[in-house]
């Protein structure tokens, strides 16, 4: 399907489309640190159109909730944040039950990576309260840094049963949920009898949902 195609099928049945957005790399370009992110200039006034015509404009994006709500807060634009296990809504994020549960663990591994990368120029731990994901794009030797982060994320993850998910140079440990991206599409379908979805993504954690919108 063409773009143009694209927009004609939208503008055919706005009331039952959704669109999907991924924030990094799709909002906003990929920058060194992932804590200077923001939102492209210009994006604001399509999104608030979009959000007041289609069924449903959302952004589901690896980060917290609360950070989309600090960088990319839209007025009817709905935020899922760490791959859709929180929402944010009516103020705070909204959690799902069978992802806080995992708290305890996420913070012993936050405390064990601090620990292993101490020293360790180039590496940036972030800390996403239901994932910690390590950086290494900005690391003299990408190759040797990656294997290094690797090694260390799989023993915590053992260590723990967090489910690890690589990315574009990141490594991330989170909740071992049957809970992706594509989930969280089908479930926006489901609560508002979409018919058609659009969905736009950068990383390898978009994949899945791809193949929901294709569904």
């Amino acid at each position: 399907m063409t773009p143009d195609q694209l927009a004609v099928r939208v503008a055919e049945d706005p009331a039952t489309t959704g669109l999907i957005l991924d924030f990094d790399g799709v909002l906003a370009p990929i920058v060194s640190d992932p804590s200077d992110s923001t939102m492209t200039r210009g994006l604001r006034d399509p999104l608030r159109a979009l959000a007041r015509r289609l069924a449903v404009v959302a952004i589901v994006s690896g980060r917290p909730a609360a950070f989309l709500r600090d960088r990319a807060a839209v007025a009817g634009v709905r935020l899922l944040g760490v791959y859709g296990t929180e929402e944010w809504r009516d103020g705070r994020p909204v959690v799902r039950p069978e992802a806080e549960q995992w708290q305890p663990a996420l913070d012993v591994a936050r405390d064990r990576l601090a620990a292993a990368l101490s020293g360790h120029r180039g590496l940036l731990l972030e800390d996403k309260g239901l994932a910690v994901a390590v950086h290494w794009r900005n690391a003299e030797n990408r190759e040797g840094a990656g294997a290094f982060v690797e090694q260390v994320c799989a023993g915590i993850a053992h260590d723990t049963r967090l489910a690890q998910e690589p990315g574009k140079f990141v490594m991330e440990l989170r909740p071992p949920l049957d809970w992706d991206k594509g989930v969280s599409v089908r479930a926006l379908v489901e609560e508002l009898n979409l018919r058609f979805v659009v969905y736009a993504g950068d990383d390898r954690g978009d994949l899945p949902a791809f193949s929901a919108a294709h569904e």
